[in-house]
């Protein structure tokens, strides 16, 4: 078998279970952040934004995806984007749906401005969006 792309899914809660289905059954390793990731709620958005931050430095330095997919607009795709910024690591953002809210509105928007394309929620879609990021 050839070489398996490698995706880390960022959202609130992990990944979609059937997007992250559908992309491994297209050929694709679907990762999440660790429990250690995901958990760096601590009061306030701020600090949140600064665990997250140092937490996804230190996880993608050490072991960088092939790219990252952003499903949603929370505080951890926000950290998590900024960071691949940084290291150069592609991303796409499938950041759908109007919720209420200021934060999340600017979330939304730096989320998709910082991401490498924005994708629909079509696996085929996402899988070749992702190569075509990834071999650029």
């Amino acid at each position: 078998m050839g070489y398996r792309m490698r995706i880390l899914i960022v959202g609130e809660q992990g990944p979609p279970h059937e997007l992250a289905g559908a992309l491994e059954a297209a050929g694709v390793n679907v990762e999440a952040p660790p429990e250690r990731v995901r958990d760096t709620s601590r009061g306030d958005e701020i600090a949140e934004l600064a665990s997250a931050l140092v937490a996804f430095d230190r996880l993608l330095s050490d072991d960088p995806p092939d790219a990252l997919l952003l499903v949603s607009a929370s505080n951890l795709a926000l950290a998590a984007v900024l960071v691949a910024a940084k290291l150069r690591i592609p991303a796409a953002a499938m950041v759908e749906g109007a919720r209420d809210g200021r934060t999340f509105e600017l979330n939304r928007r730096l989320v998709e401005q910082l991401s490498d394309s924005t994708v629909g929620s079509d696996p085929a879609t996402i899988v070749a969006s992702l190569r075509d990021l990834i071999a650029a």
